[in-house]
Order: C-alpha cells, then structure tokens, then sequence
C-alpha cells in the first residue's frame, strides 16, 4: 500500500498572532481526541511549567467531549493535576466547524501537540494558518525542527514553547515548513495521479 502525505490549503497570508504580554493571560492549547497517543498529560505538565517560568495565569485549553481509548482516565488524570493550581485552569472547548475552531486557534499564544504518533497533525497545521506556533513531537515530521520537543520529557517541550513565545516573526518558520511539507505532497500525489 502506498502512502500519501496529506496537505493543507495555506492561505497566501496568515492572521496577525496573538503575542503575549507579561502580566496577560497566557493561553496554550492542546487540542484533539482525548486518548493516550496525544500526550495531553505531558502537554499539560509542560504548559503549567511555561506558565509558572514565566510567572503568568494559564489558560489550557484542550478539546472537549470526545475521550477515546482510555481517555476519561486521562482526563481525570489532567484535572486532578491542575486541581489545586491557583493560577491555572483547564478550558473545555467543544467540538466546533472547521472555522469556528480555527478562531478559537486564533487566540491562543502557544499549541502544544507532542503526540507519540500522527499521519500529519491537522491541528498544527491550523496553528500554523492562524499565526500560531507549535510545540510539536518527532512524529509530526514536517514541523520546523527548532519546533520539535521530546514527547516524554515535559521540561524540554517547555523549553521550547518558552523559546517560541519570544522569537519574532517565529510564524514565518512554521509557513515556510508546511509549504516544503506540501510541495512534497503535490509531487508524491502527482507522480500516481499523472503515471510518472
């Protein structure tokens, strides 16, 4: 069986991104089906450690009523660990069209998808379309490599989105990366569809 990249409809511009302000609500999101390969407990980890280095409330979005494979007891397991955290809370969002949640991708500083497996990772890809940096795994190979953390290891995955919260214009390294992602796929797609 032959395999084929998937890709993305890049818009020819991205939206301005939401830079965030010392003193602001930081808002990371990790978003997806609740299940194990997603990594949402390390993600969730790694953004309380982002937000408490850089001494701001947190806002930790994740996606909301589709927990799969073992996912309700990651879930319990995520709000246990931000329980008691008086400055960080978990934010529920619901399963929304396409373009409702790209705007909600839109408002986020930082998305966070160390994933242990992914054909592609349409969530980044979104992130990448809406001026948002990504956090991502190895499994998500198309990604800037400055992008890519240790998916066991929720220190480096905050070094890294700590690291791409400050770099200007960091969007410009997520676009040129998805691109190159989907030149490939037109010539892989290309070369079944047309018999070279």
């Amino acid at each position: 069986m032959r395999w084929f990249p998937n890709m993305y409809d890049l818009p020819t511009s991205t939206s301005d991104p939401q830079q965030w302000h010392r003193g602001s609500v930081l808002r990371i999101g990790s978003f997806g089906a609740v299940r194990p390969l997603k990594n949402l407990l390390t993600a969730g980890a790694a953004a309380i450690q982002i937000s408490s280095r850089l001494k701001a409330d947190l806002e930790f979005h994740i996606s909301a009523g589709r927990a799969e494979g073992g996912g309700d007891t990651i879930l319990r397991a995520l709000v246990a660990m931000y329980n008691l955290l008086p400055n960080a809370e978990i934010v529920h969002d619901g399963w929304a069209s396409w373009s409702a949640f790209r705007r909600l991708v839109r408002n986020m500083h930082l998305l966070i998808q160390p994933s242990y497996t992914e054909s592609f990772s349409m969530v980044s890809a979104d992130g990448i379309a809406e001026g948002v940096p990504v956090v991502g795994s190895d499994a998500i190979d198309w990604l800037p490599p400055s992008w890519i953390a240790s998916n066991d290891d929720a220190s480096n995955i905050a070094d890294v989105g700590t690291q791409l919260l400050f770099v200007p214009n960091v969007i410009k390294a997520g676009i040129a990366a998805l691109n190159r992602h989907n030149a490939h796929g037109l010539r892989s797609w290309s070369k079944i569809l047309l018999g070279g």
